[in-house]
């Protein structure tokens, strides 16, 4: 068998090697994006850039959602694709997209999902109230502002109504976000820090902040590093890729389906509502049966290794 061609080269540089990796699939997946759009849509360069600012204008929206597709692709499913071809002689089993997971697996992570709704819906309140020092007020504000500009662009993607809009938001805003984000942060980066640091438990922290901080929403990034290093635990624990990928499509799904609902005016429940009360007994519970269903998914996994551990 062939010797991948970056196989010897050490964690850090592999690090190294990725990031350069994403910058240049940025680089060709943007500007060949662009360029394909204009015959695609019929316009001009000068008509495209434009077209990205307007928020408003239906064609504009198709645009963006066109290049989102494209960004997701060349950003995050095909670096580490390509990385795990270059430093592994199974560039699949590399990424643990072999093993499928036990069943029980994939019940507790829904579990885990829908019950961390209320726990999660906190944090993202409580991250809502964050202020900076007033010597930051600039950066404070300049926050602000890309926060605003994420949450009118994500409103403007989530306004559809019909069904061929809402699977093309399932497609976008959940499938491929779940497979090429698991595939980069839980697949590639978790797995060289834990090679480069030695501790399991700092990459995944280390990783959940990068998959926070990667979103640059950041009056929403604590809920995300909360989730990310809930995937890196799911997927550390499972040996499957799988795993983290169909909680991280849960979590988006689920978004994507309440607000096609509320604006179909078949909910009352708009998503900035949904999962979040005031019942604080609601609020503990949903901490309580998550930490537990995390315990018996933790517990369910050990179990299994040491049977693969004890076969002759």
């Amino acid at each position: 068998m062939k010797t991948p061609f970056l196989h010897a080269l050490q964690p850090f540089p592999r690090i190294l090697f990725t990031v350069l990796l994403i910058i240049c699939c940025l680089f060709v997946f943007f500007l060949g994006g662009i360029l394909l759009a204009m015959p695609l849509f019929g316009i001009s360069l000068t008509e495209t850039l434009s077209l990205v600012a307007d928020y408003s204008n239906p064609r504009a929206i198709s645009l963006l959602k066109y290049l989102q597709i494209i960004q997701e692709v060349g950003i995050f499913i095909v670096p580490p694709l390509l990385a795990a071809f270059l430093f592994a002689f199974k560039p699949l089993q590399y990424l643990k997209l072999t093993n499928s997971g036990k069943w029980e697996s994939w019940v507790l992570a829904a579990i885990i999902m829908i019950t961390s709704i209320p726990a999660i819906s906190q944090l993202i309140e409580l991250n809502e109230t964050m202020q900076l020092p007033e010597w930051l007020a600039g950066m404070e504000q300049w926050m602000q502002h890309a926060e605003e500009q994420a949450k009118e662009l994500t409103e403007a993607f989530l306004e559809v109504n019909t069904l061929g809009g809402f699977l093309l938001n399932i497609l976008m805003i959940a499938i491929l976000p779940a497979i090429g984000e698991e595939l980069l942060f839980r697949g590639l980066l978790q797995r060289l820090f834990h090679e480069w640091l030695g501790n399991i438990h700092i990459a995944i922290i280390l990783t959940g902040v990068l998959f926070g901080a990667m979103h640059l929403q950041f009056y929403g990034i604590l809920p995300r590093v909360v989730l990310g290093i809930l995937f890196g635990y799911l997927f550390y624990w499972s040996g499957s890729l799988w795993i983290p990928i169909f909680a991280h499509f849960l979590n988006n799904a689920v978004a994507v389906t309440v607000s096609f609902l509320e604006k179909n005016g078949m909910t009352s429940t708009s998503l900035d509502e949904f999962g979040n009360t005031d019942n604080l007994l609601l609020i503990l519970s949903s901490f309580v049966v998550t930490a537990f269903a995390l315990y018996l998914f933790h517990r369910s996994s050990q179990i299994k290794n040491n049977q693969i551990s004890s076969q002759p």
